[in-house]
């Protein structure tokens, strides 16, 4: 069951068994449960590795900050990864590793990518690239939706896992690709092709012209962004 606007507030252990008790906007129940797994965010560990000593500043939650090319405000050191800030993803870490690996070095390099894939390995898997709809027309962008359910896909028929959808964001003007999101297997995957066509600043047509093979379920992102264009077979 999943309680939607609702924190735990207390905690009962007796019998072998955990009872919580939730709060979900004033209504309270209790959940019997074998296991409880807490998991509230994270925080940055900054605050013993001598950062005052030498200078270096922090933002308010305390991670470093940094500039594109991952130097902090000591010419000298730098910081990647989740100590420098949001989103904690593990290809973020590298990729900044890469390129004060390369500054270092003397290279001329910085972070200058458009979007940062992210990918939660839950089942069905859950993958996105670039803004959502509603951050779309938070920004006062006028959108174009494109969605492609796996439910239509003949490998997903195949593989018996045929929940989820493939969903495109584009802007209404010029169709240019805005942000994917991906709910389905395979989604962690399938996200790089967006990611690719978001570097590239690529419009809904790139996508949806590009011969994907069949029967796969990388079809279904050429689907969904031939749906957006009105032209989804």
């Amino acid at each position: 069951d999943i309680h939607l606007k609702s924190k735990a507030v207390k905690l009962d252990k007796s019998g072998g068994k955990a009872k919580v008790t939730i709060d979900t906007e004033g209504t309270e129940q209790v959940v019997e449960a074998e296991t409880v797994l807490v998991g509230v965010g994270f925080k940055p560990n900054s605050t013993a590795m001598g950062l005052d000593d030498v200078g270096v500043k922090l933002d308010q939650r305390g991670h470093i900050t940094i500039d594109e090319q991952m130097r902090t405000n000591i010419p000298t050191i730098f910081a990647i990864g989740d100590v420098a800030g949001m989103p904690y993803l593990a290809h973020k870490a590298s990729k900044e590793g890469e390129i004060a690996a390369e500054v270092i070095a003397g290279h001329k390099a910085a972070a200058d990518y458009r979007g940062m894939p992210a990918a939660i390995f839950t089942d069905p898997e859950i993958a996105t690239v670039g803004i959502t709809e509603t951050q779309a027309k938070a920004e006062g962008k006028k959108v174009t939706i494109g969605k492609y359910p796996y439910a239509a896909s003949g490998r997903a028929m195949a593989v018996s896992e045929t929940d989820g959808f493939i969903k495109v964001i584009i802007d209404e003007a010029d169709h240019q690709l805005l942000g994917v999101a991906i709910v389905g297997p395979e989604a962690s995957d399938l996200i790089a092709e967006s990611a690719l066509a978001l570097e590239m600043c690529a419009f809904a047509e790139d996508v949806a012209l590009t011969v994907h093979p069949h029967p796969t379920l990388g079809e279904g992102v050429m689907e969904a962004f031939k749906h957006a264009l009105g032209e989804a077979v």
